[in-house]
Order: structure tokens, then C-alpha cells, then sequence
């Protein structure tokens, strides 16, 4: 009975402890909810405020001007018999001609405090904008707004009888109520005026307004040039697309701009000063202030950029308003470089990105044109990178040649890829700035993921050819790895590999034999009806074509050098190999591309074969199991039942096999070698023939092993026939012995053996 008590009291405590602990997960939970409701009303009042808050005053001062209509009579009727009696009214005069005169005098201070106090800090602005902020239209007329209710005020002291009283009364708190609020958006709108940044704001506002009035002058200005035009009909092909009404109209007006040019002069003379200052914030605002000047300016222009023409002059190509935007930023550099302004000039970069941005929307009247303005600007900025490396500014150069990797893809995105070559140069020119600057070191990675990413969205543009950029991309690859080549590894931290990583690394998800994993498993799956596919599949295939050449130099300048940069050479061909031919066995890929893809990979495969066969180049090779490399390729080829690709391959492996195999390297070259031919041999179906065939030929050229090697392998290959094995190996030859049929396997060894050495 004891004993059932202390087991129910128990439960009961165990009951109550679960109930507690319910009951505050509730009021956790209750108050998480409470407080994301508070939350979300608060957000949507903060951004009703933020969109329609003078929309939401206005219409409250309506109402109460409304309720007070409403309201007088009412009032009229309580308060008329108090003032009805003799001397009250007369209090009542009194009242409002002191208060009146209070309030003028109260304006007067206050708006003279408030234009003192403005005035000292405008001046610290370029003198053109002086006038305009301290003559600022809506805080004069605050001020006359409240002198005249101060003063309608007094003059209800003239009321002549009791029966305006009420209505004296309600226009005496309304005005009261309106001078205090026109002194609270006096100071308001005095703090704004002295603030740069909104200074900034204000200037940029109106000179949006001012392309506008263009704008709209230009459209109401064509009917009277259509009706001029009597040869409208004949001139239509020679206009084309151009806007030549608007042209007109702008060349009658000259001085269109003007107004936009001085805005610029002024956010730049903001930039600079404020730069100089330290304070980055506003300078910012003034360089966002410049792009979106020129943004008004692109569109209020509209169809009347006319594109350079490389055989004939087109004056109507220059752009002063582009060149003189231009020509500050070129300054702002030199200004930041000479200050060490590090902040500044990154600022700079960004703003001529966004510039770009803007000029590569321009649309031409010739479809055909290039956007030479946008690369006008593209050329600006490369330079101003360029201007930058002889100053050791490390993480300036960084942002430099990321914003020049972005223009790039800009450009490739929305015009012809043929334009990017000069900007390819300068980001690989950046890139060898970290084999004599170690401080660089970080630009070289920057820059040859750069070019990867670049090289990506070529394969990916909808560009017609790209075999100019993709080559000129490739170079600049090239002449960064040669650079670093030409100088010692460090023999933990590779900085070969790890500066070239972002486009040969097989090891990191962010580089370029990542993307194009990715992008191979895309096409695979697409139908062959995709003409997206067909296009990038097109493009793979440019790319492809030339591949090998630049691989083949590399990699024998990276094997002479005993650099580890081999070890990711390697792997990137066999692996970009395995790419191309999957990529030809897709339905998207048609049969002109895939004859291309293969050869292409059989040529990049066979880069392998040009190395030299000295005995250190061998054993330095060694360490990268260059045959397992080679025989998963092969493996590979035939799973994608590319039959001819796959023997390729395989006399790929044996000629590796005739290099190597008479040295003694210390990892059982030619014991690999052979198992790794017999694997082969078992999964392409061929005859045993034919390669004990290939090894007794091999055996009677100059290159055969020497007898003790040959026995010695032999040896080992009886032993490996013998072996048990249990699934799983170092390398692709032992999980491929391990899969293979082990008793055509072991039977196909010992004739090998006893061919080496009977």
C-alpha cells in the first residue's frame, strides 16, 4: 500500500511538472506571437509613413478644417451669452492683439535664428549652390505663411460683436496650431538643407525634373517637325530607328545640358571635399549622384546616340556631356591615389561600373552598332585599375579587378564578347603584378577567378562567336601561370596551385571545373528541340577546339619546373576530357558538335603524351599516378559508349607504358601499367592476343625494361594474379581489378608475366 501512495504521488508530481512546463511553452509561445504582431504593425505603419505620410497630414489638416466648420456653430451657441456681457468682449480683443503681436515677434526671432544658422552652414557648400539652398523657396514661404497667420491673429482684435466670437476663437487655435507646426517644418526643412547628403538629394531631384521638362519639350516640339518634313516616307531607311525629331530638337537647344553639367561639377566638388574629410558617406552619395545624373541623361536622350564607325568619322558619336563625367572620375583617381584614399578610389571604380551599366542600355537606331559609349567608360576604368598598381595598395586593386571582371561579363551579356579583350588583358596584366609583389599575391587569385568566371559566361552567352574572347581569356590564363612558373614553388602551400586554384583547383566548388560540372549535368538533361542548349553546347565546342595548345605548354613548363601545379594540370585535362565527351552525348548536341567535342578531347588527352621521357621526369610524374589518371579516362570513354574514344585512350595508356616502364621509379610503374592494360583489355572486350602482342613488341624496341626489371615485375605479377582481393584499391586500377571477372583477370596476368619474362 506504501508503495502504490509513493508511485501515485509521484504521477501526480510528474502530471504537475508536464503541466507547468506546457502552460510556459504557451505563454513563450503566446508572447513570441504577441510581440511579432507588435513587430508587423509597427513595420507597416513605419512604411505607410515613409510612402504616404504627407499625403496622410494633408489629409488630417483637411479634417480638422472640416471638424472646425462643423464644430463653430455649436460653440457659437455655448459661449455667446459669456461674452455677451459688458467688458468681456473687449478682454477677448485684447487677448488676440497680444497673442498676435507675441507670435510675429516669435516668428521673426525664430526665422532668424533658423536662416542665421543655415546660412552659416550652407557656406560651406560650392558658392553656385549658396544661393539656391539659402533662398530655399519652401522655407521663405514657411515663414511668410506664418507671419500671416500671426497676423490674421492680431487682427481678430478688430471683432466687432459677439456673434464672431466662436468663429474668432476656432481661427485663433487653428492658426496656433499651424504656426507651431510650420516652426517645427521650418527646422525640419532647415536640418535637410544643411545636411550634404540631402543636398545632394535635392540638387539630383532637380535636375530629374529639368530632363523632364526636356523631354516633354522634345515630344510636343515633333508634330511641327512631321509637318516640316515633307520627304518623311523617302528618308525612313536612311533614319532607321533613330529619333532624328528629337535630335533635331536638341541640336536647336545646345544648352540643353547645362544645368545637368553644373549638378555634376557640384556632386563632384561634394565628393572630393568630403573624401578629403574622411567622410566616405557623403562622397558616396555625390558619386551615386553623378551615375544617376547620367542615367536622366540616357533617358531623356533616347534614340539619338549615334555608335563610332571605324572607317568613317561620325561626329554626332562624341558625347561632351559622357566625356566630361569622364574626365572628373579620371581626376577623382589621381586625386585618391595621391591622398592614399583607398576608399575613394574604390568608390570611383563602383561608379564607373554602374556607369557602364547605364550606356550599355542605350539603345542605337543600328541595331548593328556596338555600345561604344559603354566601352568608352569600360576603357576609363581600366586605366584608372591600371593607374593603381604601381602604389602597393593591395585590396584596391582587388575591387579593381573584380569591377573589371564584372564590366566584362557586362559586355558580354549585352553586346558582342569580342569587346572584352582589352579588359581580359589588363585583369591577367593585374594578375602577374603577384610574382614581383608578394602584397599581390591575393590579385593573382582575384584575377584568375576573374577570368574563369569570365571564361563560364562566355561558354554561356547567347553570342554568335566567341572565339576571339574565349581565346584572348585563355591567353592572359596562360601568361599568368608562365609568370608564376618562371619562379620557385614553396613546397607545402603550392602558390602555383593555390593562385591559379579558381581555374585548374578540381578540388574547390568555386572554380571553373565546378561550373562546368554543373553545366555538363544541365546539357545532359536538356531535349535536343533546346536551342539554349545547342547554343552553350556551340560555344563548349569553340572553346574546345584550341584547347590542347595552351595545356601542352603549360603543362611540359610546369613539369620542367617540378612545380605541383603539374598535379592539377593533369587532373584538369582528364577531367575537362570526361566533360566534353559527356557533353557529346547529349540529345542536345548534334552530330557536327559531337564529331568536334570528341576530337577535342582526344587532342586535350593526349597532351599526356608529350611529355618527356627522361627517368627524373618519369619519377617526378610518378607521384601523380598518371597511369590510374589515364586508365579511368579510358573507363570512362566507355561507359559513355564512346568505343573509339575509349581505344584512343587505351594507346595513350601503353605509351605511357613504353616511357615508363623501364625505369624503377619506386611505385610499380610497370607492374601498374600492365595491370592496368590487362583491365582494359577485360572491359573493352578485346582479345588477349592482341595485347600480349603489344607487350612483346614493346619488349624488342629500345625502350624495353632491363631484364632485372622485367623479372622483377613478373614476379609480382604472378603474386598479383594470386591475390584475393576484397573490393577496394589506391587507385582506379584497383577498384577496377576488384570488379573485373578475377578469373579471366588472373589467368590474363600470368601470360603477361610469362611474356616479360619467360
Amino acid at each position: 500500500m506504501i508503495n502504490k501512495a509513493l508511485a501515485t504521488k509521484k504521477r501526480t508530481k510528474l502530471k504537475i511538472r508536464n503541466t507547468i512546463k506546457r502552460a510556459k511553452k504557451s505563454l513563450v509561445l503566446l508572447q513570441a506571437k504577441t510581440f511579432q504582431r507588435l513587430y508587423y504593425i509597427q513595420n507597416l505603419v513605419s512604411r505607410l509613413k515613409s510612402i504616404y505620410g504627407g499625403k496622410i497630414a494633408f489629409l488630417a489638416l483637411i479634417s480638422l478644417l472640416v471638424i472646425s466648420v462643423f464644430f463653430t456653430p455649436l460653440l457659437q451657441l455655448y459661449i455667446e451669452p459669456y461674452f455677451s456681457k459688458t467688458g468681456r468682449l473687449d478682454l477677448l480683443r485684447e487677448f488676440f492683439l497680444s497673442l498676435g503681436g507675441a507670435l510675429i515677434g516669435a516668428t521673426a526671432i525664430a526665422f532668424s535664428l533658423i536662416m542665421f544658422a543655415m546660412q552659416v552652414n550652407v557656406e560651406r557648400m560650392p558658392h553656385g549652390l549658396f544661393r539656391k539652398f539659402s533662398s530655399d523657396a519652401k522655407l521663405l514661404g514657411s515663414f511668410i505663411v506664418t507671419f500671416s497667420l500671426a497676423i490674421v491673429i492680431a487682427g481678430l482684435s478688430f471683432l466687432p460683436e459677439t456673434s464672431w466670437v466662436a468663429g474668432a476663437i476656432v481661427t485663433t487655435v487653428l492658426c496656433s496650431f499651424l504656426i507651431i507646426l510650420l516652426f517645427v517644418l521650418a527646422y525640419r526643412r532647415a536640418l535637410t538643407l544643411i545636411s550634404p547628403t540631402m543636398q545632394l538629394s535635392l540638387l539630383v531631384n532637380d535636375t530629374k525634373k529639368s530632363f523632364r521638362k526636356w523631354d516633354r519639350a522634345a515630344k510636343r516640339t515633333t508634330p511641327i517637325f512631321q509637318e516640316k518634313d515633307k520627304n518623311q516616307s523617302e528618308l525612313g531607311d536612311v533614319r532607321g530607328e533613330f529619333d532624328m525629331y528629337r535630335l533635331t530638337y536638341f541640336q536647336l537647344h545646345p544648352n540643353w545640358t547645362s544645368s545637368a553639367e553644373q549638378a555634376i561639377y557640384y556632386c563632384i566638388t561634394f565628393a572630393r571635399r568630403y573624401a578629403e574629410q574622411g567622410d566616405h558617406e557623403v562622397s558616396r552619395v555625390a558619386l551615386n549622384g553623378v551615375v544617376a545624373i547620367n542615367s536622366f541623361y540616357v533617358k531623356a536622350k533616347g534614340r539619338t546616340f549615334f555608335s563610332n564607325n571605324y572607317f568613317f568619322e561620325n561626329l554626332l558619336a562624341s558625347d561632351s556631356f559622357l566625356l566630361g563625367t569622364l574626365e572628373h572620375f579620371r581626376q577623382n583617381i589621381q586625386i585618391g591615389i595621391s591622398r592614399k584614399d583607398e576608399q575613394f578610389i574604390e568608390q570611383n571604380y563602383q561608379s564607373l561600373f554602374q556607369l557602364t551599366r547605364i550606356y550599355l542600355s542605350i539603345e542605337y537606331g543600328d541595331l548593328v552598332s556596338s555600345k561604344s559609349h559603354a566601352h568608352l567608360v569600360a576603357g576609363y576604368l581600366e586605366k584608372a585599375v591600371e593607374d593603381t598598381i604601381p602604389h602597393n595598395m593591395a585590396d584596391v586593386l582587388i575591387q579593381g579587378v573584380s569591377v573589371l571582371g564584372s564590366t566584362a561579363r557586362l559586355i558580354v551579356a549585352h553586346d558582342r564578347s569580342v569587346h572584352i579583350g582589352s579588359i581580359s588583358e589588363k585583369i591577367g596584366f593585374a594578375g602577374c603584378t603577384g610574382v614581383v609583389n608578394k602584397n599581390y599575391q591575393a590579385v593573382s587569385q582575384i584575377a584568375v577567378k576573374q577570368l574563369a568566371t569570365l571564361t563560364f559566361d562566355l561558354l554561356r552567352s547567347r553570342s554568335a562567336d566567341i572565339d576571339f574572347a574565349i581565346k584572348q581569356v585563355r591567353n592572359q590564363i596562360k601568361l599568368i601561370a608562365e609568370m608564376y612558373l618562371s619562379t620557385p614553388d614553396t613546397p607545402l602551400m603550392s602558390t602555383h596551385s593555390s593562385s591559379l586554384a579558381p581555374y585548374y583547383s578540381g578540388t574547390s566548388e568555386n572554380s571553373l571545373m565546378a561550373w562546368l560540372t554543373e553545366l555538363t549535368n544541365a546539357l545532359s538533361e536538356a531535349d535536343s528541340n533546346n536551342k539554349d542548349a545547342n547554343l552553350v553546347i556551340g560555344n563548349i565546342s569553340e572553346w574546345g577546339s584550341d584547347l590542347y595548345q595552351t595545356e601542352k605548354e603549360l603543362l611540359l613548363l610546369s613539369i620542367e619546373k617540378k612545380s605541383h601545379l603539374t598535379f592539377d594540370l593533369v587532373h584538369w585535362i582528364v577531367y575537362i576530357t570526361k566533360l566534353l565527351l559527356a557533353i557529346s552525348c547529349s540529345k542536345a548536341c548534334d552530330h557536327h558538335h559531337t564529331d568536334k567535342l570528341r576530337k577535342s578531347a582526344m587532342w586535350l588527352i593526349w597532351v599526356l603524351s608529350w611529355v618527356p621521357g627522361d627517368e627524373e621526369t618519369i619519377k617526378f610524374l610518378e607521384t601523380f599516378r598518371i597511369a590510374d589518371t589515364i586508365f579511368e579516362s579510358a573507363v570512362d570513354a566507355h561507359k559513355r559508349d564512346c568505343a573509339t574514344e575509349a581505344l584512343e585512350v587505351r594507346k595513350l595508356l601503353l605509351n605511357w607504358t613504353h616511357k615508363s616502364g623501364k625505369y624503377q621509379t619506386g611505385w610499380a610503374t610497370l607492374e601498374k601499367a600492365c595491370c592496368g592494360l590487362a583491365c582494359l583489355n577485360i572491359i573493352l572486350g578485346l582479345a588477349d592476343d592482341l595485347l600480349l602482342d603489344e607487350i612483346d613488341a614493346y619488349l624488342t624496341t629500345q625502350e624495353a625494361p632491363s631484364v632485372d626489371i622485367r623479372s622483377r615485375t613478373a614476379r609480382d605479377l604472378h603474386q598479383e594474379a594470386e591475390e584475393y582481393r576484397e573490393g577496394y584499391g589506391h587507385g582506379a586500377i584497383d577498384l577496377a581489378m576488384s570488379a573485373v571477372d578475377q578469373e579471366i583477370l588472373r589467368i590474363l596476368l600470368h601470360k603477361i608475366a610469362d611474356h616479360l619474362s619467360p
